[in-house]
């Protein structure tokens, strides 16, 4: 069984929005910035950002992300790191070639 990081918005969706809208964002925008800044990461496999994921984190949709990616928005934003993410750990069973 392998552990897999994830990264919790423990913000509110209210205040993740008021901080992207503070910070003079559009998600559009502030999607591309992340994807830049992920891009930087030359070793590591390559992730981006879509608009829609934070449109998601700002409705509610959604509250899980890739820690990277949760990582990256905090430097975009220019905020503390942890400030709107946690990260957690999942243990997640082996691929055994049966469907669960």
């Amino acid at each position: 069984m392998g552990t897999q990081p994830r990264a919790r918005m423990h913000a509110t969706p209210e205040q993740f929005a008021g901080v992207v809208e503070f910070a003079g964002w559009s998600y559009r925008g502030l999607a591309e910035d992340v994807t830049r800044e992920l891009r930087k990461e030359k070793r590591r496999p390559m992730i981006g950002c879509s608009h829609t994921t934070l449109s998601n984190l700002a409705t509610g949709k959604t509250v899980w992300i890739h820690p990277r990616r949760a990582a990256a928005i905090e430097r975009c934003l220019k905020l503390p790191p942890g400030h709107l993410f946690r990260i957690e750990l999942f243990n997640v069973p082996e691929n055994d070639g049966t469907a669960a």
